[in-house]
């Protein structure tokens, strides 16, 4: 099923989801000082950018459905 057909609510999920990740992806990025494990620290703050701009994807590509259905 393409994305552009979801109903509204499935992104709702999506998103709650993805801001559960990331927040506990941000709270051990800010638990811990970056000298101590530096490539940990990495990989949560982009795993965390990463989540964000997946979820905004899905969501422009959704939202690009309803432009034509005026």
């Amino acid at each position: 099923m393409d994305i552009r057909g979801w109903h509204w609510g499935k992104l709702v999920i999506l998103w709650a989801w993805g801001g559960v990740f990331v927040a506990l992806l941000l709270t051990d990025f800010l638990s811990a000082p970056v000298a101590r494990r530096p490539a940990v620290s990495s990989l949560t703050f982009l795993g965390s950018v990463g989540i964000l701009i997946g979820l905004t994807a899905v969501t422009w590509h959704w939202l690009g459905g309803k432009e034509g259905r005026r």
